[in-house]
């Protein structure tokens, strides 16, 4: 069994997986009520930015953006 200091000795591994290592999905935490309260405020973050730059949009184009009428067009 490997103890943390042959752990830390041993040189780095190369690769895509010595990349991912350090991102490894903690299934026990997101399971927990700080890992569902955690989803769930990044899910509300996202829908809230959505729908703020929706907004923005929006109002840019009915406020902002040069208009167009009958006499610009003839």
């Amino acid at each position: 069994m490997l103890s943390a200091r042959d752990h830390r000795d041993r040189p780095p591994e190369e690769g895509a997986a010595a990349v991912l290592q350090g991102f490894a999905v903690d299934k026990t935490f997101l399971s927990s009520l700080k890992g569902i309260l955690l989803e769930t405020e990044l899910v509300f973050g996202i829908i809230l930015v959505s729908v703020f730059a929706y907004d923005a949009f929006k109002i840019y184009r009915t406020e902002m953006a040069p208009r167009t009428t009958q006499d610009d067009q003839q």
